[in-house]
């Protein structure tokens, strides 16, 4: 982690460097614009006081050629000036506000000679409307009107020289900002291009990592599958074991057990009170422990010859297994005056029929077995939730307390063994492992002294008979008694 801040760093130098130039440049750039909207205001202004300037010309010289030739022809210079020099002296005026007051004040004099000028020139026009030709040709030229245009001609040169001298200003500082935004683009051009160099050269260095990267992941992968194919070895070995166990212990080990069995039977049955109370009692030990080892011995078998996935053919009625069930324990059922109630119509799933029989046996004979004093009544229903079928299996049996839920599926668990001497505990792991091989899960609510209720689910995907969102129909009580 510490070892990524100075890169970061760099990385934010490097980017930012790019950032500060491009603002200096926009800076420079902003300044060029603006001497040069400055020297074009000037070049501007320039040119209408050099349009003044020749309107005074040519007013003085119409003025001057109509006092020596009488000509009046020499009077429509004069005219045409007098007419358009109020807006060119308005424009000349605006033209200044731009400008620093002194020079603003030089051609507002500079307007006023000009202005001054034209009206001194306006007064023979005057007389020739008034008093027609003759008398406007005896008017002389006054000294004054000399006076006006040699001020005239000074105050022109003060402003061409002063312009002049802010043009060639303004023009040095323009280019030494162009130079400047020269450099500075020079500079960000030759930054821009060292950070891609050093961008090309941080991806290159990321393809070759990741191209390492790459080389471990498969080289990992390699291992990896290497040690999976050992592990399914060793699995495949572990699993050709077990059947061999399976064989020795349905053949080999069953057979002395039940040899052991039937010579205890015999001797239970020719000698019963013929040893006496002690040697009758030690016989039953033996026939009783005999058959306990014959039920685990077969509970095993069981558990290890299940399937990893069941056998799907086709769709199986739960309904059908749940009377299947009934034959199958009528005994005990009718011996313990149990009833069993279908609350709800049951579907059909596409499972493995042998196992979710056993799975159903299994719970109707839990219920049996820890069953309490009062009529015992065994309630199955099954209802859709999102996507699983959800199947209960409740008693009002001896119950449990909540917290022992999960050891009642332990291999070899038993919670009322004292009470209950037959069973193996093996029951409802078999159930389990046939409810979660066909995607399902099975847990327990139970309340001490009030009875139990099993839950499994299984995904609704195996209902082939069913739309997607259909909801189950509520069917009318199902009540079967084992009389």
């Amino acid at each position: 982690m510490t070892s990524q801040i100075p890169t970061k760093r760099r990385l934010a130098v490097l980017f930012s460097l790019p950032i500060c130039i491009s603002v200096l440049f926009f800076t420079a750039t902003t300044a060029t614009e603006y001497m040069t909207a400055k020297f074009l205001n000037f070049e501007n202004l320039l040119i209408n006081l050099d349009a003044l300037r020749a309107l005074a010309g040519d007013v003085d010289t119409s003025e001057r050629g109509f006092l020596l030739t009488s000509d009046p022809q020499y009077l429509n210079p004069l005219r045409q000036a007098s007419a358009s020099m109020p807006e060119l002296i308005e424009g000349t005026l605006q033209a200044a506000k731009a400008q620093d007051r002194d020079l603003q004040a030089r051609v507002s004099h500079f307007a006023a000679l000009v202005r001054t000028r034209a009206e001194e020139a306006e007064r023979i026009v005057n007389l020739e409307r008034s008093g027609g030709l003759t008398s406007a040709k005896k008017v002389e030229r006054p000294d004054i009107a000399e006076q006006t245009m040699n001020e005239i001609r000074r105050s022109i040169r003060d402003l061409h020289e002063r312009i002049n001298r802010q043009q060639t200003r303004y023009a040095t500082t323009q280019t030494r900002l162009n130079t400047i935004a020269f450099f500075i683009f020079a500079l960000g051009t030759s930054l821009m291009l060292v950070l891609l160099i050093r961008v090309y050269r941080a991806a290159l260095d990321a393809l070759k990592a990741r191209d390492v990267m790459y080389g471990r992941l498969q080289e990992m992968n390699a291992n990896l599958e290497t040690q999976v194919d050992d592990r399914t070895r060793d699995l495949r070995a572990a699993n050709e074991e077990l059947r061999q166990f399976a064989y020795v212990a349905s053949h080999d080990l069953q057979e002395p057990l039940r040899t052991v069995t039937s010579f205890s039977q015999l001797l239970e049955a020719r000698y019963r009170g013929k040893l006496g109370e002690d040697a009758d009692e030690f016989i039953g030990y033996i026939v009783n422990s005999s058959r306990r080892m014959t039920d685990l011995i077969n509970g095993l078998l069981a558990l290890v010859r299940l399937r990893k996935e069941g056998q799907l053919t086709a769709p199986v009625s739960f309904e059908d297994m749940i009377s299947d069930a009934q034959t199958s324990l009528q005994a005990s059922l009718r011996s313990s005056q149990a009833q069993i109630i279908v609350e709800t119509q049951l579907p059909s799933l596409v499972i493995d029929r042998v196992q979710f029989m056993q799975v159903l046996e299994n719970l109707i004979s839990n219920a049996i077995k820890y069953r309490s004093e009062r009529p015992l009544v065994i309630r199955i229903a099954a209802h859709q939730s999102g996507s699983e079928w959800i199947f209960s299996v409740a008693d009002n049996g001896r119950g449990f307390d909540q917290q022992y839920a999960g050891r009642v599926f332990g291999l070899f668990q038993r919670l009322h063994a004292q009470e209950v001497p037959d069973g193996t505990g093996m029951g409802l792991s078999i159930s389990r492992k046939i409810v979660e091989r066909h995607g399902g899960r099975i847990w327990v609510d139970s309340t001490l002294g009030v009875g139990s209720t099993f839950y499994f689910s299984l995904p609704v995907s195996l209902d082939l008979s069913r739309e997607p969102d259909a909801q189950p129909e509520k069917g009318g009580a199902l009540a079967q008694s084992a009389n």
